[in-house]
């Protein structure tokens, strides 16, 4: 990635607040200013419509001697360290950070005394919102004070005790870390081996699920990390098994363990959208509709002015996604219509950089808005985009959801030579992933049956093969995955029924 396009992303994901503290903190440098003559030019562009080469051409043309590429670099350098310093202000973790080089300070100047109060705040600061890595940084800088003063003026049972603290702070550190570790080889293997779809792929992940119970259940103090990272591998384990339910009752237990640790949250607090997103998509998957509304309530009120821009748009997004998968869950076509009309513009138009999948799934759900009232022309417009945005995320179960959608529509258009097309391009694609799913077949067997150029007579007789696929689908729950974004077999039921209907 080009400076100049790191340029572009990092200001389109700043806040206006974090704007204007860097114009402010910018003024008090005299002298001709490149770098703020680049920021202006990518700041007035729209976010999400800016381009290397309007930004080079537009840069160039007003200052034709500087180098696009270094004052890139500098711009980047002066916003990160407004960032880090705005940030210390609002973040424990860069405040402890920024606290410890200070000691450090402290103790190359021999202020002893000054340099012991700051690190014993820091430590208690750290204890009470259980960073432990600074914790540890804290036991092993005094030690190492100690030691560099030949242990002037303390007991020998003092330094024992600092030592000890100092050991079960690593020990808390290493079980933390094998919590990570067993989440992200989980998160590994279902990104790319793909989801889970029978019971002998669920038995591939047993190697971490018991390895996750013996942690668990080891004798190591739990901590707030600890205890979040082991629901977090559960809700994500179940959720890839299937096991919706389950998954749910973990996400709520999550949520739970952030709502009572308030001052433990990130900020911005990432890990609990995860959560609150999680609970969501088991609520959609199981098609609890009536429980959507109280969890995006939960989304909203972390929207919050503070927060940085690139964040508040991913909640805009989330929100966005889940309101319309009710209006659409519910066949409410012309009220999700209404709400994509009612959205601000730049909830799709923006940001599509920072989480490319939210921006397909968002997408997605517009198309589906007007695929429900039948205007395919314009659902297909919306699954140009988020196709054009997606051609190397083949894995993932939203793409799959686009494609077959595209070619539903295809179907719908009657556009039979792009249809054949696509399908033999899915197909291809799909067997170099892996087989096709049941309810990827079912698809397929229903625009191959053609039942709208079919008698009335043939589609009753085919109107029981399709139920039987319909019925093993259902009772299929690895299915799931890709039909809690649509219900792929009641349109291919329809596909029969309205035939049926037509000709009687």
């Amino acid at each position: 990635m080009s400076n100049c396009t790191t340029a572009i992303r990092l200001i389109n994901s700043l806040s206006p607040s974090e704007k204007r503290h860097f114009r402010l903190a910018t003024r008090k440098q005299a002298g001709k200013k490149d770098y703020l003559l680049l920021f202006d030019i990518i700041n007035s562009s729209r976010p999400g419509e800016t381009t290397v080469k309007k930004i080079t051409e537009s840069f160039l043309k007003r200052g034709p001697e500087s180098s696009i590429d270094a004052t890139s670099r500098y711009l980047i350098k002066i916003i990160t360290d407004r960032l880090i310093a705005s940030k210390t202000e609002k973040d424990n973790e860069f405040n402890l950070f920024q606290s410890l080089l200070r000691v450090k300070v402290l103790q190359e100047r021999s202020l002893q005394t000054e340099a012991y109060k700051d690190l014993k705040k820091i430590r208690d600061l750290a204890i009470s919102s259980q960073h432990h890595i600074i914790q540890y940084m804290t036991f092993r800088m005094e030690l190492n004070h100690l030691s560099d003063q030949r242990f002037a003026g303390i007991k020998d049972n003092y330094l024992v005790e600092m030592q000890m603290r100092a050991k079960e702070t690593l020990r808390n550190i290493q079980n933390i870390e094998a919590h990570h570790a067993l989440y992200e080889l989980i998160k590994y293997r279902l990104t790319h081996l793909g989801r889970i779809v029978s019971d002998n792929d669920k038995k591939k992940l047993n190697d971490l699920l018991l390895s996750e119970i013996s942690l668990v259940t080891g004798k190591v103090k739990t901590s707030f990390e600890s205890r979040k990272l082991h629901l977090l591998f559960q809700s994500f384990y179940f959720t890839d098994i299937a096991d919706h339910r389950s998954a749910l009752k973990s996400f709520h237990e999550l949520n739970r363990l952030f709502e009572q640790n308030p001052n433990l949250h990130d900020h911005p607090p990432i890990d609990y959208f995860s959560a609150l997103e999680g609970i969501l998509d088991s609520l959609r998957t199981v098609r609890q509709y009536e429980q959507v509304s109280f969890y995006i309530n939960k989304l909203e009120k972390i929207d919050t002015a503070t927060s940085p821009e690139y964040f508040r748009f991913l909640l805009k997004k989330t929100i966005a996604i889940y309101t319309l998968s009710v209006f659409i869950g519910e066949h409410d076509f012309i009220g999700a219509v209404d709400y994509i009309h009612s959205m601000n513009a730049l909830i799709l138009t923006s940001y599509h950089l920072v989480h490319i999948e939210k921006q397909a799934e968002l997408h997605f759900y517009c198309a589906l808005a007007y695929f429900g009232k039948k205007d395919f022309k314009k659902a297909h417009k919306y699954l140009q985009v988020a196709l054009t945005d997606n051609r190397d995320q083949t894995q993932q179960v939203i793409y799959k959801a686009i494609r077959l959608l595209n070619i539903i529509i295809y179907y719908e258009l009657k556009d039979m030579d792009y249809l054949h097309y696509e399908i033999r391009s899915y197909t291809r694609s799909d067997k170099r992933n892996g087989s096709l799913t049941k309810c990827e077949k079912l698809i397929f067997k229903t625009i191959k049956w053609h039942p709208l150029a079919n008698s009335t007579a043939k589609n009753k007789l085919l109107m029981k093969k399709i139920i039987a696929n319909v019925q093993a689908i259902r009772n299929d729950k690895y299915e799931g995955h890709l039909i809690k974004y649509m219900d792929f077999p009641e349109w291919s039921m329809q596909k029969f029924q309205q035939q049926i209907s037509d000709g009687s």
